[in-house]
């Protein structure tokens, strides 16, 4: 069976991103009946209907929506690679993936200081869980921030910033809760959890893992409500929901504002960092070198507070 045409599949993602003919007509500046009748010959040529025609309007059959989703994300990264492309050598896009809480609790408050020096990079974040193959999608990956042990096999990887973890509460739950002089007073407490520490082995996040290394006893390390990552239980600990533990980099900027205050004196060196790692060929890009250059002077930054006591104990 021949493939569908193209130019139809192209018709068919804007159709479906605005269900509506009319609308695609007027982004791919045809008329409506040919947007039409290019979605009946895909049709016809794929043997399934992709819409459901009504007096409502249209909605996606179960399999329109399947071949809507791959066309979006294949058209997308059709064009962003056309852009970039299109960019001097010298700048352009530059695409870095990173967890979805590094991304907002760290990177993206800090790009406007990139931005500033190198004003001929458009940066974009690309926010995921998921560890991404850098070499299968090095047409429109450039750079990943991960945090982990290394090494990273076939690929180029540099740390720029090793981590501490301690336990931080909001100013108010620290005010009016009971006393939290040592951490021996976490029996009083609600403990917050992060389901992303917990898939870890051994991590220096967990409470468990953390009390223990301590030597803390008589506190329940498993009680209290757990969140899908960092992000979330910062924004708990925030407003007061409870104890958490973090790591120095998710919350300095909380701690800073006074969101956030550090408890005890007592923090634990974790055994992994955060890496920028990227493709051979990618370590060879101007931008790309201009992003990782800045990536580490701003880990040195974040190093040289947390040992100056800048991002102190309450």
């Amino acid at each position: 069976m021949a493939p569908p045409p193209l130019a139809a599949l192209r018709t068919f993602e804007v159709a479906a991103r605005h269900l509506s003919f009319t609308r695609a007509a007027a982004e791919l500046h045809v008329t409506q009946g040919a947007v039409s009748q290019q979605i009946k010959q895909l049709e016809a040529n794929l043997g399934f209907a992709l819409f459901h025609r009504g007096a409502r309007g249209l909605r996606l059959t179960d399999k329109g929506e399947a071949l809507a989703e791959t066309a979006q994300a294949v058209f997308r990264r059709l064009f962003d690679k056309v852009e970039e492309l299109q960019q001097p050598e010298e700048g352009g896009i530059l695409t870095v993936t990173a967890s979805p809480s590094l991304a907002v609790k760290w990177l993206i408050p800090r790009l406007g200081r990139f931005h500033e020096r190198h004003p001929e990079i458009d940066v974009r974040i690309r926010p995921t869980g998921d560890r991404i193959d850098l070499v299968a999608e090095a047409a429109t990956i450039d750079l990943a921030i991960r945090f982990g042990q290394g090494p990273f096999p076939g690929l180029v990887s540099k740390a720029i910033m090793h981590e501490t973890v301690f336990a931080v509460c909001s100013p108010d739950l620290l005010a009016k809760g009971p006393p939290l002089r040592r951490p021996e007073d976490l029996k009083h407490h609600t403990l917050l959890h992060t389901e992303s520490a917990r898939m870890e082995v051994n991590s220096m996040a967990t409470w468990s893992v953390w009390l223990g290394i301590l030597g803390v006893k008589d506190v329940d390390a498993a009680a209290g409500p757990s969140f899908p990552n960092s992000y979330m239980l910062i924004q708990a600990a925030i407003h007061g929901q409870g104890v958490a533990l973090t790591w120095a980099t998710l919350a300095e900027d909380d701690l800073r504002a006074g969101r956030l205050v550090r408890l005890f004196d007592r923090a634990v060196e974790g055994s992994m960092a955060y890496f920028m790692v990227c493709t051979e060929a990618a370590a060879k890009k101007p931008k790309v070198i201009a992003f990782c250059d800045w990536l580490a002077e701003e880990g040195r930054d974040l190093t040289r507070d947390e040992a100056a006591g800048k991002l102190a104990s309450d």
